[in-house]
């Protein structure tokens, strides 16, 4: 375990690294970087990519179909004891021209700017852990793999098969999301998410002259709604909600058609089959309308099990060497911690501390930032604190490197 000595060089590595992190970190975010638009993605990616290459990392970026792929990065060679992978995202749910009225700002302690809390700082954050590592000589004992998307935002649709591939292969997971609540809590545990389509078949015909003929895919969609909102279960963390809602083509015809899109969020895995058998067994009530049922639940609960309860107690520690009283947390959004969880030991909400995720008031909190910077460090100088949860792991195949790269 690191002492109190090495805890306090590496805070005052990182403090003494603020005007090299507020340029990165303005430089990432004044690349816009929307959903579906590859183009910014990889300008993002070509700046990481010099930069790592410059700390001696070998990296690697893939092509995606709507995304910008994924960057990956790794040092050459092949460590003893094995690797973790640090995970993160350069995609935000902001607009191109968001700059305009949310530009880079630096207001005292407060850091403002599109994508800056969710989550471009805690991708500088994973640079400013290599630098501080290299240049106080501290060698992490499980090799480090950055694993960067550019989907994260829309579901990771592109990129969820390498993170699991990824995640079998580590001994570990940090994912740098941002923490949670403006006290800047570890997220120790998600909820599940899932989306869904419910499309209604029904049969059109004048609404004036013969509305008898018709069978209204509308009236049958208020029943199905109906359905859906009693599946809601807030005492165990399960919520169902109707986002958007369409059909029809005109006031004076029956409606042929009618399409709900449905939000799911649950607390426990067993809790997500149950609800997706219920959306799935949906029955229309209306004689002569149809059904049809699209989606799934995309990302499984991150749960608090015991290889995950080792990471948090490590950070718990860690963080009093350097004044934090570390506090956790649930998140009802999804990430792909959720998805590293099922298969290796997972710490997620490692990134800044802020607030206004995808709000107009999107900031983090610096000084803050910076003292989480100092933690991410040292947990990725921990050995494997959870050798006894994944005894599988304890050697690295030739099969666990073609893996990596």
């Amino acid at each position: 375990m690191i002492d109190k000595s090495t805890a306090e060089k590496i805070l005052t590595e990182c403090q003494n690294k603020q005007k090299w992190f507020l340029k990165f970190l303005e430089k990432l975010v004044e690349i816009e970087t929307p959903p579906h638009n590859p183009k910014s993605h990889k300008q993002v990616f070509n700046v990481l990519e010099k930069t790592l290459s410059d700390l001696g990392y070998r990296t690697m970026i893939t092509t995606g179909s709507r995304s910008g792929g994924q960057l990956f990065a790794r040092r050459p060679g092949h460590p003893e004891k094995g690797y973790q992978l640090w995970i993160g995202h350069i995609d935000t749910v902001w607009p191109t021209g968001t700059l305009t009225e949310m530009p880079f700002e630096i207001s005292g302690n407060h850091v403002s700017g599109p994508g800056i809390y969710d989550m471009k700082a805690g991708v500088t954050m994973m640079i400013l852990a290599l630098k501080v590592m290299k240049e106080c000589n501290l060698e992490p004992e499980l090799s480090p793999v950055l694993f960067i998307t550019s989907d994260e935002e829309t579901g990771s649709r592109e990129s969820k098969e390498r993170i699991i591939q990824l995640a079998k292969a580590v001994n570990r997971t940090y994912v740098l999301e941002p923490s949670l609540d403006d006290d800047g809590k570890l997220k120790t545990r998600r909820k599940g998410t899932g989306h869904y389509d419910i499309i209604v078949s029904g049969k059109a015909s004048h609404a004036g002259i013969e509305p008898e003929k018709g069978k209204s895919a509308i009236h049958e969609l208020s029943h199905v709604i109906q359905h859906l909102f009693e599946l809601n279960d807030p005492e165990k963390g399960i919520s169902v909600n109707v986002g958007t809602i369409e059909g029809g083509i005109s006031t004076n015809v029956i409606a042929a058609s009618s399409k709900a899109s449905v939000d799911v969020r649950v607390a426990k895995m067993k809790d997500a089959k149950a609800i997706d058998q219920k959306i799935r067994s949906l029955k229309q009530t209306i004689s002569g309308t149809q059904l049809q049922v699209a989606g799934e639940i995309g990302r499984p609960p991150l749960v608090q099990n015991q290889r995950n309860r080792e990471l948090w107690k490590s950070a718990k520690k860690l963080g009093e060497l350097i004044g934090l009283d570390l506090k956790q947390g649930m998140s009802g959004g999804g990430s792909d911690g959720n998805f590293t969880s099922l298969h290796t030991a997972t710490l997620d909400g490692l990134g800044a501390v802020g607030e206004g995720a995808h709000s107009s008031h999107e900031k983090i909190y610096f000084r803050e930032t910076i003292e989480r910077a100092a933690l991410f460090t040292m947990l990725s100088l921990l050995p494997d604190v959870t050798k006894n949860q994944q005894e599988e792991k304890a050697s690295i195949t030739k099969e666990k490197e073609s893996q990596l790269y």
